[in-house]
């Protein structure tokens, strides 16, 4: 820990000692990171002058400066920001904004100027706002956890199936593991990524002694790829809830699955609204996992534009909702997946879940007597945090029950696999019938002797 008070001359010569040599930095600032923008600390402005992703300067803004954006934020929140584990949404510089930007809330951050630049550089902005973190507590980079656990490399059965949407027949590639005659967990992978999210859940011998455990790509996802008989590199790509549940069932119908449980998260949290909304009768229970009533704001044009790396901007949007207790390769893992997305794929699956979705004045038409619902969203969600959960139950009502996921946040299966089996597991043994108790409101690593990984 840096023995300089936080933001003073002899706080940023140290930051830029840190950058300078942090070989994150400097693959993604090479020959490109070379933007000045201000550090706005309540009524103090730091402008922060970079070239070729390495520190130039960092001094007051004088009248003879420019700079492409600010980022304001009072002193409490950047204090919050470096702490060594922030608390949620303090975590991250879009975690910050967008509770200020789309919630009105305020002791966030927000962002003033040019948000392009910030899009066109959206890595090494992560990056250097990261590294304050690591100035105020300790330049050693995070190691523990870095090692993938050891996993089994023949259970997991990867298959395709026809199914047809609009007359048009779509090749689905789905993976499963369990029984046969296992009670079928249908999972839905997050906007703009694939069934290798659910990997840890289809590898858990513990799940798949009573689940047959199905992981499916969704079209133009993953190895789904688009069928050839029609022009899809010239269509605008905007998922809508009635095409996506009814892919869904589909997906379902077409596997002959009997009373399936459905489990998804983000987009794939949402559509549980819908499907027990539309198909009541088809499901067994539905487990929403980061689900609100409304997720407005991140149907973003910069996701797809010509004049930023989508690839970048779309896999590192991740980082700052993860908690920051998720393993490390886990963490990295995850933007790994979503680097693998095809352009445009993302930003409209978040025509869905960001644009169509809302049942902020209809929540009461979905009779969750009929089909169970369980709500389950992450501490470091913000997006959609486990208020939202807590608000969409009681909406929905009798049926219908809310439980936060402490040291967690929007992609648990995939950030925090260890820790994310451990909460769903109650939770399917109460689907099973083999649980006694009520489901907790909260669960918490302490709960399971589960240690959070910072």
């Amino acid at each position: 820990m840096t023995g300089a008070t936080f933001l003073s001359e002899e706080w940023w010569d140290e930051y830029r000692d840190v950058v300078d040599e942090d070989p994150e930095m400097t693959l993604q600032g090479r020959d490109a990171f070379d933007e000045n923008f201000v550090i706005a600390v309540g009524e103090e402005n730091h402008l922060l002058d970079f070239h070729n992703g390495a520190v130039q300067d960092v001094r007051t803004p004088g009248l003879d400066d420019s700079w492409a954006f600010t980022i304001v934020g009072a002193r409490d929140a950047w204090e919050h920001f470096v702490e060594e584990v922030p608390p949620a949404h303090h975590n991250e510089l879009f975690a910050s904004f967008y509770r200020t930007a789309v919630k009105g809330e305020e002791g966030y951050f927000d962002i003033v100027g040019d948000h392009k630049a910030v899009f066109q550089n959206f890595r090494s902005v992560q990056r250097a706002l990261d590294l304050m973190r690591t100035t105020e507590n300790g330049a050693t980079p995070r190691t523990e956890g870095t090692n993938r656990p050891s996993e089994p490399t023949d259970e997991i059965t990867g298959k395709y199936v026809n199914v047809e949407l609009d007359g048009i027949t779509h090749r689905i590639y789905y993976e499963t593991n369990g029984p046969e005659d296992g009670i079928p967990l249908l999972c839905q992978h997050t906007a703009g990524c694939n069934n290798s999210q659910w990997r840890h859940v289809l590898n858990d011998d513990e799940i798949t002694e009573h689940f047959r455990v199905i992981a499916y790509d969704l079209p133009q996802h993953g190895k789904s790829v688009p069928p050839s008989s029609e022009s899809w590199w010239a269509d605008q790509y905007d998922l809508t809830g009635e095409r996506f549940t009814e892919t869904i069932v589909s997906i379902a119908d077409a596997l002959e699955l009997d009373e399936p449980v459905f489990i998804g998260s983000s987009m794939g949290g949402t559509i549980t609204m819908e499907l027990a909304d539309w198909y009541p009768d088809r499901f067994r229970a539905l487990i929403g996992l980061e689900a609100g009533l409304f997720t407005p704001g991140f149907y973003i044009g910069w996701l797809a534009h010509p004049h930023v790396n989508a690839n970048d901007v779309n896999s590192y949007a991740t980082w700052g909702l993860m908690a920051p207790h998720s393993p490390e390769w886990a963490r990295r893992e995850t933007l790994y997946n979503y680097e693998q997305g095809a352009n445009g794929v993302l930003k409209g699956d978040l025509y869905y879940y960001s644009v169509e979705h809302d049942y902020r004045d209809s929540a009461d038409d979905i009779d969750a007597t009929q089909t169970r619902m369980y709500l389950l969203n992450g501490e470091y969600d913000y997006l959609t945090n486990p208020d939202d959960a807590r608000v969409a139950a009681e909406a929905i009502g009798e049926g219908a029950s809310a439980h936060e996921m402490k040291a967690i946040g929007h992609f648990p299966m995939a950030e925090g696999p260890e820790l994310f089996r451990s909460y769903i597991k109650p939770v399917l043994d109460d689907i099973r019938g083999v649980r006694d108790e009520p489901l907790p409101d909260v669960f918490a690593p302490e709960d399971f002797g589960v240690e959070a990984n910072r």
